[in-house]
């Protein structure tokens, strides 16, 4: 049984503008606006989720040592 592979944040992103897009042209009867807009919502929390670790990533950095310490964004 082959395991579906996570989307990029890249490919999320992409996939949330075509569906903007789908909505937007008013081409999609009400239940594929409804079914288009629910998967919408699921991109956006893997967006926000990937953008979240991504920042959390960031806002680290690697000492001399190879410890983890946070990032001192303030100069401090």
């Amino acid at each position: 049984m082959a395991t579906k592979k996570e989307q990029t944040f890249e490919e999320a992103l992409k996939e949330l503008e075509e569906i903007v897009a789908a909505l937007e042209s008013g081409t999609a009867t009400l239940e594929e606006s409804l079914n288009i807009y629910q998967r919408g919502i699921e991109l956006t929390k893997l967006c926000e989720t990937k953008l979240k670790t991504a920042e959390e990533k960031m806002a680290k950095v690697v000492d001399e040592d190879g410890n983890e310490a946070p990032l001192d964004v303030e100069g401090e």
